[in-house]
């Protein structure tokens, strides 16, 4: 029994896979700055949460670029496909973007007051929802519907009692079970969109495979005559960036039908070393050994 009712408790925890654990590279601090009650610090580069201070209002779940953060998303109210707005909690745009995708069509709002704290990132999902050729969020002033007195059919009692008894069972089952913080990743939700765009400079690129070995996305396919870059995935964590040696990379936020784009790869041989190397320019005469050498001894020499 003692086990059981530990199993139902849980904290915010950020798991080994967030970007700052892959590399010590990683500049990712999202959840950092979007934490109102400052409850995630920085300590030996990892993000900490401090339980005693978090309020638990899931922000930096919704903010983190690849669901590091493990835990169970704070319920919201929704009567009708209607997300009823309160004041304890101000959604991030990635969290209004699923609740779209999920068939809610606006937002009722008590109160104009209220109605400002919301008004920017309203407005933002709606400029995406417009670029993804969606229609935007609705809002409106009002009583809720929840708060109406209506007659309920005899099917809708036993589909409430049935709703409210699976409500039931999730509450008593380990917490672990419950963690939903996958479900926040936006792009399993517009399939045949992105938002970011990848560039990869072909004359800085040295065919590494850093990006391909560490994107937690998978958006980077080094194959045997090409290098393959997939944006529809990406969720602008920035680790690639920040690892890329040659700084050859470049995201930024674009919201456009998924595309895949392939760099032709080229196999030449050093002039130097007289070793084969593979390359994104045909031009390449040098292996990227051989060229920094060259750098470094010039380098040395000034």
């Amino acid at each position: 029994m003692d086990k059981w009712v530990e199993s139902l408790d849980y904290q915010f925890h950020i798991s080994d896979s967030c970007v700052r654990s892959k590399s010590p590279w990683s500049t990712c601090n999202q959840c950092v700055k979007c934490c109102h009650v400052e409850a995630i610090t920085l300590g030996n580069h990892l993000p900490i949460i401090d339980a005693e201070k978090c309020v638990e209002c899931g922000n930096c779940m919704a903010v983190c670029p690849i669901q590091a953060v493990e835990g169970i998303f704070p319920k919201r109210t929704i009567v009708r496909n209607q997300l009823v707005a309160g004041e304890a909690f101000v959604p991030t745009v990635n969290e209004l973007l699923v609740f779209h995708a999920k068939g809610i069509t606006s937002i009722l709002f008590h109160s104009k007051v209220l109605q400002e704290t919301w008004k920017h990132h309203v407005q933002e999902t709606n400029r995406i929802l417009v670029q993804l050729g969606k229609s935007p969020l609705l809002t409106q002033i009002g009583i809720s519907p929840i708060e109406k007195n209506e007659s309920v059919s005899r099917r809708d009692l036993f589909s409430l009692w049935g709703k409210e008894g699976k409500s039931l069972i999730k509450q008593v089952t380990p917490a672990q079970w419950r963690f939903n913080h996958a479900n926040l990743d936006v792009a399993r939700y517009y399939p045949d969109y992105q938002f970011f765009d990848i560039v990869v400079e072909q004359e800085k690129c040295t065919l590494c495979r850093a990006c391909e070995a560490l994107c937690p996305k998978k958006c980077y396919t080094i194959g045997d005559d090409s290098f393959e870059v997939s944006a529809h995935s990406c969720s602008d964590c920035k680790l690639c960036v920040d690892v890329c040696p040659e700084k050859a990379i470049t995201i930024r936020p674009h919201v456009s039908k998924a595309v895949s784009k392939k760099h032709e790869m080229y196999s030449n041989t050093c002039v130097v070393c007289k070793d084969s190397f593979q390359t994104l320019s045909k031009l390449d005469n040098k292996c990227p050994i051989c060229t920094k050498r060259k750098a470094g001894y010039l380098k040395s020499k000034a």
